[in-house]
């Protein structure tokens, strides 16, 4: 088996956005014949810390209140995702959240897209810029889906009207003191 087979094998759908440090540490475990491990304090913590910064203080606890509702491997997963995000090295936070926001568009993905509007509008990205990118979306995915993409979009943008940060809660349930 090839290395590339081998972190292919390790993780499915490895280009949808784990980096490829993780997928390399996966690997080398996976190799040593060691059990696919769950997040590390130290990502964990560091997943928590990004959130913080981005929705205040706490974010990070409740976020991961909510993660951990889910099977262990997909909430390491989408701890390591806020890990590479916080990288922005080469992608700014706005353009790694507006890049998802289309792509979770373009697979009809409504309710993640729309949070990611909201995460955009939060962080002060003109919602113009979100319009756009999604008007943009029919050059690739056809102009039906595109549209309604756009009214899916604009109901996001309408509850962050309404309801400001409130609306992004169902990631960020109350954690218990």
């Amino acid at each position: 088996m090839s290395a590339l087979e081998g972190k292919l094998a390790v993780v499915t759908g490895a280009t949808s956005g784990i980096g490829a440090a993780l997928v390399d540490r996966l690997t080398a475990r996976r190799d040593r014949g060691a059990d696919m491990p769950d997040v590390s304090d130290d990502e964990r913590s560091r997943s928590e810390r990004y959130l913080d910064e981005l929705f205040g203080p706490g974010a990070g606890a409740c976020h991961s209140a909510f993660l951990d509702r889910l099977p262990p491997p997909l909430r390491d997963m989408l701890h390591g995702y806020h890990v590479l995000e916080s990288d922005t090295r080469h992608l700014s936070i706005a353009e790694n959240y507006l890049l998802g926001m289309t792509v979770l568009c373009a697979q009809r993905s409504w309710g993640p897209a729309a949070m990611f509007a909201k995460t955009l509008v939060h962080l002060g990205v003109p919602r113009a810029k979100l319009l756009e990118a999604i008007a943009r979306l029919a050059m690739w995915v056809g102009g039906i889906t595109a549209a309604e993409a756009a009214s899916h979009i604009q109901r996001a943008l309408a509850e962050y009207d309404q309801h400001g940060p409130a609306s992004l809660d169902a990631w960020f349930p109350k954690v218990a003191p």
